[in-house]
């Protein structure tokens, strides 16, 4: 039976009344409401067959998902939502828009083409130390745990260990709901507040989890996103993190339907895989389409870490719906950005689904400059702004212009240095694609292809007369990815997982973690991106792990 929103309705057939052994084993309590049970179950469905493993405690069918706790505040929210105002240029809001010109000086006479700078930077969060718990966001959060029979033995006690911590770090203003999969999919906990209560029917439905049968990462997501599309009220902040450490072939074809849907229900989603088996490939998909980055666990000692540096970005999101408008002068040739992107020649729009405090976005510009000019002036080549919602102050704010301009001379100048920002971020373009296309050779075994790519950028980077630490940052990425494209050996056990990690981490300029992969180098390129917020709650989980064990 299909609903009104177009999600498939499944009707389980009658439970069996439990046999008198286990009606001893009941409690009093659950006897006496076991004709009510049965009368609601509806709401739970069929057991999956035997040859699927393990079956899963929980609900199946999505009619019932709509019974999420309720929010504090949901009419004011509601109300403010509708009548959407004219955006606020009156106030600093968390958001700036700068702009940075590879050469400030470009002579007249001559068309030339020259890289631009726009970048979108986020104010530091609210600081929460005093105990106002209402400065943060609330989160809406939807762990989409694997639990088919790869994850037997320390995997799945190392996942209930990370949700936990998530769980334990929770406000009560915050809601979770625990997805389980393995071949199908159960809602092991519906949309919980988490207060005393919540938390507690969190962990026991964390404790409770147990791994076999097969892996279908669709069945997970399909089921977190009907979680997040049947909710009655809606925090501003919602996610759905997927962490699994297997292949799935049945699952790549519905990417962009899940992915949709993601976007219609307002909520991120973030990969995680982990282990040297896990479908690398497929889990950068989904998370190149959703804008969020991909994040390789190869310890699965960390999976903790991991969860608590997206969490805790999540926590510190200060604008949503950022939408870039550059207006140029002269000719817009490119706009280096993943994403969505509307652009004609004299006009761009970009739009940034939120940021984090702290977290900046840098937009490579190519412009075209004309041969002619005044030479006795500054020539305007394009103006930014930026549009978005204020989580905190609840408007929408539109930032003051941001201008690019450049002075026209007579004679070139030729010891002209480039723009240090400019050339950082031309880079880290440079870099990122590199990534990506020798990815894909090495996915195809091309692995010679492959590393003349990794070799090309590496001499043009080479060629560079002033260094950054960006420089040596993306050095190292080259370096780490050439070891890893030695062989299908390497690329296949951790290589492509940890070079597909790095080319979305560089293009989304975002990171859930400072984990360090295995082998001799070293890298420092996640604390590019990692906020202190992130890097907050990942000390956090590491100094309640020690705690934990100890």
């Amino acid at each position: 039976m299909e609903s009104k929103e177009g999600v498939q309705e499944q009707v389980a057939p009658p439970m069996p009344p439990p046999a008198p052994a286990q009606m001893q084993q009941m409690p009093q309590q659950m006897q006496q409401q076991l004709p009510r049970m049965q009368q609601q179950r509806f709401r739970r469905g069929p057991p999956p067959p035997p040859s699927l493993g393990v079956a899963i405690q929980g609900d199946t069918v999505v009619a019932s998902f709509n019974d999420d706790d309720s929010l504090e505040e949901v009419a004011a929210a509601a109300t403010a939502g509708q009548a959407e105002p004219e955006p606020d240029t009156s106030v600093d809001g968390p958001l700036s828009v700068s702009t940075r010109i590879e050469y400030s000086a470009l002579p007249v006479g001559k068309m030339q083409d020259v890289f631009g700078l726009v970048t979108v930077q986020a104010a530091s969060a609210p600081d929460t130390s005093g105990g106002d718990e209402a400065e943060r966001q609330p989160m809406d959060i939807v762990c989409v745990l694997d639990v088919s029979g790869s994850m037997q033995g320390d995997k799945i006690r190392q996942v209930q260990d990370a949700t936990r911590f998530i769980i334990e770090q929770a406000d009560p203003k915050d809601r979770l709901a625990i997805v389980a999969f393995n071949s199908n999919a159960t809602r092991v906990l519906r949309l919980r507040k988490m207060n005393a209560e919540g938390k507690n029917d969190a962990t026991v439905g964390t404790l409770r989890l147990q791994a076999g049968g097969g892996t279908s990462i669709a069945a997970g997501l399909d089921m977190a996103l009907s979680v997040m599309e049947r909710r009655r009220q809606r925090n501003k902040v919602s996610a759905v993190l997927l962490l699994t450490d297997g292949q799935d072939g049945s699952t790549r074809s519905r990417v962009p339907e899940l992915l949709q849907r993601a976007t219609a229900a307002n909520c991120a989603i973030y990969a995680f895989g982990f282990g040297g088996d896990h479908d690398a490939a497929l889990l950068s998909e989904i998370a190149e389409q959703a804008q969020t980055p991909f994040t390789f666990v190869e310890d699965t000692d960390k999976i903790r870490e991991a969860f608590a540096g997206a969490v805790g970005g999540l926590s510190s999101i200060v604008a949503q719906r950022v939408v870039l408008t550059m207006k140029c002068q002269v000719p817009l040739k490119t706009v280096h950005t993943p994403f969505p992107l509307q652009q004609t020649e004299h006009e761009a729009t970009v739009t940034i689904p939120d940021m984090f405090a702290l977290e900046r976005r840098d937009f490579l510009v190519e412009l075209s400059v004309p041969a002619e000019g005044d030479g006795a002036a500054l020539t305007v080549l394009l103006e930014a702004s930026a549009r978005y919602t204020d989580l905190r102050g609840n408007r929408l704010v539109q930032t003051t212009p941001a201008i690019m301009e450049a002075q026209r001379i007579e004679e070139p100048q030729p010891e002209a240095e480039p723009d240090e920002e400019v050339s950082a971020q031309r880079e880290r373009v440079e870099v990122t694609r590199a990534l990506q296309d020798a990815a894909e050779a090495s996915d195809k075994g091309q692995f010679d292809q492959a590393l003349q790519v990794i070799d090309a950028c590496d001499n043009r980077m080479k060629l560079a007369k002033k260094k950054s630490p960006v420089s040596e940052s993306l050095e190292q990425e080259l370096v780490d990815a050439r070891n890893r494209m030695q062989s299908r050996a390497t690329w296949e056990l951790g290589g492509r997982a940890e070079v597909r990690d790095a080319a979305q981490m560089h293009k989304m300029q975002r990171c859930t973690n400072m984990m360090q992969a295995e082998g001799k180098l070293q890298k420092k390129s996640k604390a590019m991106y990692c906020s202190p917020v992130q890097d907050a709650w990942i000390q956090k989980s590491k100094s309640s792990a020690s705690s934990s064990r100890g």
